[in-house]
């Protein structure tokens, strides 16, 4: 299985990013955009394993002292690299509780074999990868934010030539 642990998104916020998406794409820019239902946060990609039980397990794990934060939509960026163009809107968070979420779960999986992410986290949402067409592209101000309060792991599934993402499993912060 192809699995991923990521925060997922409220109505809200999805109706705000699926809005930033069509802006983008009115804007004139094209690309490989991700469909609605799959907009989340990744914290960690997990790829390629059978081991749902130590995933499980680390997840708990890394929640038990994390308390609900808030995270806010920012603006448009892009990440370029190895010839790929991937578009997102940015997020930030209110307190340092991100941070240590993501600390002690890649600690958390560090310790049940999963190997670490590179670099640290630089938390946004996914509008589409291969993206043309964006430069000077801006999105109006974001006032929408969200309370994080559980973290899922995910299963990404290929089905009819459509990215699928699953929910196996969701543990909520306290």
């Amino acid at each position: 299985m192809r699995l991923f642990i990521g925060i997922p998104l409220p109505p809200d916020i999805l109706r705000a990013v699926s809005s930033a998406r069509i802006a983008l794409e009115e804007s004139g820019a094209s690309g490989r955009f991700v469909p609605r239902e799959n907009y989340h946060i990744t914290l960690h990609f997990l790829g390629e394993t059978n081991e749902l039980a130590d995933a499980v397990e680390a997840l708990r794990e890394a929640i038990r002292d994390i308390r609900p934060f808030v995270l806010r939509l920012g603006g448009y960026g892009s990440f370029k690299t190895d010839g790929s163009h991937t578009g997102f809107v940015s997020v930030s968070c209110d307190s340092g509780e991100l941070g240590r979420l993501y600390e002690t779960l890649e600690s958390a999986l560090w310790e049940r074999g999963f190997s670490k992410n590179r670099g640290k986290l630089s938390p946004h949402i996914t509008l589409g990868r291969k993206i043309e067409g964006d430069e000077g592209f801006e999105l109006p101000p974001q006032k929408a934010a969200f309370m994080a309060n559980a973290i899922v792991l995910y299963e990404s599934r290929s089905e009819n030539g459509k990215m699928n993402y699953a929910q196996l499993h969701r543990e909520i912060l306290k």
